[in-house]
Parts: C-alpha cells; structure tokens; sequence
C-alpha cells in the first residue's frame, strides 16, 4: 500500500505538470485549469486502480488523502503567482545572480501591473480597453466584504 501511495503522489504530480505544460496559466476563477483538470483525470484513473487492489476504506483514505494533496498545491501555486517576493525569489534561482539595476530593468511596476490585470481578466473580473480598466458588472459581494474589512483594518491601525 505504501508503493502504492507514493505512485499515486508521483502520478498526480506528472498529471500536473503535462496539464501546466498545455493548459499554462489559464484559469476558471479561482482555480487553474490546468489543476482540475489533473486532479478529475488523476481521480478518475486512481480510483479505477483502486477498486482493483483495495477495500472501500482504503479507497476513501486514499481519496481524502487526493484532495488534501490539491488543496495544497492550488494554495501554493497561488502563493507562488501572488507574491512579488517569491517572483523575485524564482527569478533569482533562474538567473543565479543578478545587478540590482538590471532586474528594476527587467521587473518594473508596469509587468506587476499587467501580470495582476491578467489575473483579473482571466477570472472575467475587470475588463480593459485600451488605458480604462473597468469592473466587470456583477453582484460585488466579496467585493464589499473585502472594501469593508480593508476600511476596518485601516480605520484601526
């Protein structure tokens, strides 16, 4: 069983990594695609092993342990797409060493801004034509929530 769970965590992460390869970064907002789509092949192909070799609690551990496992890679995916720090952190293992004055060249505000705008866009949130960047007319809920915390938080500190 043990063989088994590691092959099932190695299998996932090749699924993972062919789907990043053909689907990028395009996502259905709030998750990549390119995730779903190698959990539910991954799932799929999993549990048809499984039904073979194990009993039904074995199964269901297993297809816990599966969706623990995508939880954790969407959320530090997410991270790692989020956060300038870390941007920086893996552009600096790309390039080894780097002139400080090259990489404000390379990493300016206006590629922070595009690559936060593509985010926004690839989740159908905001629409830009030409300089305006507009949002998207749809119930703003979490919106709201997040203006109202924000103010909260601010008001406060």
């Amino acid at each position: 069983m043990l063989l088994f769970f590691l092959i099932n965590i190695i299998s996932y992460l090749i699924i993972l990594k062919l789907s990043y390869m053909y689907f990028k970064q395009k996502m259905y907002y709030p998750f990549r695609i390119a995730e779903i789509y190698a959990f539910l092949l991954h799932s799929v192909l999993v549990t048809i092993v499984m039904n073979i070799y194990f009993e039904i609690h074995v199964i269901l551990t297993i297809s816990f342990i599966n969706i623990l496992m995508l939880h954790a890679i969407y959320h530090i995916g997410f991270m790692i797409q989020s956060s300038p720090r870390t941007k920086i952190l893996l552009d600096l293992s790309h390039y080894k060493k780097i002139d400080k004055n090259e990489y404000l060249n390379i990493y300016t505000t206006e590629v922070i801004l595009e690559n936060r705008l593509k985010r926004f866009i690839s989740s159908k949130q905001i629409h830009v034509e030409n300089t305006t960047v507009k949002i998207i007319n749809k119930k703003y809920k979490l919106l709201n929530l997040v203006t109202s915390v924000s103010k909260i938080i601010k008001y406060f500190l």
